[in-house]
């Protein structure tokens, strides 16, 4: 109870010095540290961290929240000369590890998703070219597909769940398309060089990627699984995301062995144009980031600025909100809408 009061005492200070953007906040953002080896949950009406949870020195890159946003995956990644292999299962509410689950040898997951049945979570297996589907009840692999590509990065589904798309970097850089529901051979499409950063369309109707070592996203009709656009990025962009309001952003500079500008581009997503983009620091660099859009904020956490911070997509110009300061290197990021338990308990 006491901690309860003294949450609630100081989040009204901090309300002072973040501002109406986050009092447009609710919910909890779920922080993948990447210096850290943890995950953190930080509660967006307040702006504080309420925990931070450890996964290891493996590394985790990429979270993500089921639909209900009670529960959070993340992935132990892991550098080159110890690769991760587990899945983590957390407790948003109850800010607590669940489950280990593991993949196995030669597998070094790199991002994990729950599937839209709620039971089930897509994997990728970067090491061994296929993705996992893993059964929550049973903490287990149940099925694993071939990906068809080299070096599968980033997973994301089809809104039914029907299919997964996985962007390869190995080779010429390529999305494939797995049939989860079909007994057939994945699709594997050329896109560009690097292959990383991946979207798909509320509508289910694209899927953008982004071609880090090339200057370009790509576009591609999910009916006939041909590349349809290719829309002009900036240097070493190796994350797209796309939202609800129409607009997509694409944060650049990492993965390219050389320090350039760094900027957070803005798409008109039904039209593939250029809208805005705002600089990321003064200087150039060759850090990456991780990227959310929540309504019309879209969060950008930078690992080698160790900050989070909230960036307007009404008036990209307009100067960001700072969430967090001198954090563990803060990489990919994702919203649930309920709060850790502590924060909503009776304050008085």
């Amino acid at each position: 109870m006491l901690r309860a009061r003294w949450l609630a005492a100081f989040g009204a200070v901090l309300g002072l010095f973040t501002g109406a953007a986050m009092a447009q906040q609710e919910g909890t953002l779920i922080v993948a540290n990447r210096a850290g080896g943890s995950i953190s949950l930080i509660d967006l009406p307040t702006g504080l961290e309420i925990a931070r949870l450890p996964i290891g020195p493996t590394i985790p890159h990429e979270t993500a929240v089921s639909a209900d946003g009670r529960f959070a995956l993340t992935a132990e990644y892991g550098p080159n000369s110890a690769p991760g292999r587990h899945v983590v299962l957390i407790d948003v509410v109850g800010a607590e590890i669940v489950a280990r689950i593991d993949l196995g040898p030669n597998s070094r997951p790199h991002s994990v998703l729950f599937h839209p049945d709620g039971r089930h979570a897509v994997a990728t297996m970067q090491d061994s070219d296929q993705i996992a589907v893993i059964d929550l009840t049973s903490l287990r692999v149940v099925q694993t597909y071939p990906t068809g590509g080299r070096e599968g990065h980033m997973v994301r589904l089809s809104p039914d769940g029907s299919r997964a798309y996985v962007t390869s970097r190995g080779a010429q850089g390529t999305l494939s398309v797995i049939f989860l529901d079909a007994d057939r051979p994945p699709v594997v499409i050329d896109t560009g060089l690097g292959a990383e950063g991946i979207s798909v369309s509320p509508d289910g109707r694209e899927v953008w990627v982004a071609n880090r070592q090339e200057e370009t996203i790509s576009v591609i009709d999910t009916e006939s699984l041909k590349v349809v656009a290719e829309i002009p990025s900036r240097p070493y962009a190796g994350r797209v995301e796309i939202g609800a309001n129409g607009l997509a952003v694409a944060p650049n500079g990492g993965g390219g062995g050389e320090p350039v500008p760094q900027y957070l581009r803005m798409f008109d997503v039904a039209k593939r144009a250029f809208v805005a983009e705002v600089a990321l620091h003064d200087t150039p660099g060759d850090g990456n980031f991780g990227v959310l859009i929540h309504g019309n904020w879209a969060f950008v956490g930078d690992p080698d600025d160790r900050t989070i911070r909230l960036f307007n997509m009404t008036n990209l110009q307009e100067p960001p909100v700072v969430l967090a300061t001198a954090h563990e290197s803060p990489d990919g990021l994702a919203w649930s809408p309920l709060r850790v338990g502590v924060m909503t308990m009776e304050s008085n």
